[in-house]
């Protein structure tokens, strides 16, 4: 009579649970790709979509900008009420007149938090753009003076 021995090695049980084991976790490396993947695409949209509200803000400041170098290139004198007349008829602009010329700034709205400011300088020397920048809210925060106070 001969012994009937099994072999020594992996029982069948063993490689069901592996298999298992393998098939879970590569289930949930899939499920965790299709996550990434679908919080890139929004992300992706929410960039595209600021793009296209900044730019198409930046481009409505600067059709402004166009309308107030188009009035002034008409006058010599920019304390004269008639080109303060015409300023005051573009939207959001605002001014102040200096002893070598005027300033003159607006805002265009980016989104609900954010807008473009925009302030220029007139002179009989030109025009220099003096602030393009984006911020938050409606007026620019005042830079403060990096001064050392003695601490």
């Amino acid at each position: 009579m001969k012994n009937k021995t099994r072999p020594a090695g992996i029982g069948t049980g063993y490689l069901s649970l592996m298999m298992i084991f393998v098939v879970l976790c590569l289930t949930m490396l899939a499920a965790l790709s299709f996550s990434a993947a679908e919080s890139e695409r929004k992300y992706s949209e929410k960039s595209a979509e600021y793009t296209k509200s900044y730019y198409d803000a930046d481009a409505a400041a600067k059709r402004t900008f166009a309308k107030v170098a188009e009035i002034a290139a008409e006058y010599d004198d920019y304390s004269d009420f008639m080109f303060l007349g015409e300023l005051d008829m573009i939207d959001g602009v605002s001014y102040e007149s200096t002893p070598v010329g005027i300033e003159i700034s607006w805002t265009t709205p980016i989104n609900d938090r954010q807008n473009i400011y925009s302030q220029i300088k007139i002179t009989k020397s030109g025009i220099d753009i003096t602030d393009w920048r984006t911020i938050q809210g409606n007026v620019p925060e005042e830079e403060p003076l990096n001064v050392w106070l003695g601490e």
